[in-house]
């Protein structure tokens, strides 16, 4: 329980800080620093961009290619089985013999 006093409170005493002293070559210094290190953050950003750039459009090629190679095996696979369907087993020897011929010219191609 408080015990109510006669005389005020005393309040909080306030801070205040003056520096004494300041630099202004160290704070001309400090100014070049950060802008010179904002710059670079822009041209190094800048970089990233066009490297991704660089890269989705390599991605969207080899999508295109990997595409087309889909469409590829899809109409060789439908051309063996109708083949097997009008000529017989003639037609899936024919398949065994040029897949495996495909699929090595395009491996071959990719070692290089």
């Amino acid at each position: 329980m408080k015990i109510p006093l006669l005389s005020r409170r005393v309040e909080h005493k306030r801070f205040s800080y003056e520096p004494r002293y300041y630099d202004p070559v160290k704070e001309d210094v400090k100014n070049r620093t950060a802008r010179i290190s904002a710059e670079i953050r822009l041209e190094r950003s800048a970089d990233h961009r066009e490297n991704l750039k660089a890269a989705f459009k390599s991605i969207e090629k080899r999508e295109r290619s990997i595409g087309f190679m889909q469409v590829l095996i899809m109409v060789l696979l439908l051309g063996t089985v109708f083949g097997w369907i009008y000529y017989g087993n003639v037609a899936l020897y024919f398949f065994a013999a040029l897949f495996p011929l495909y699929i090595f010219l395009r491996t071959r191609k990719n070692l290089r």
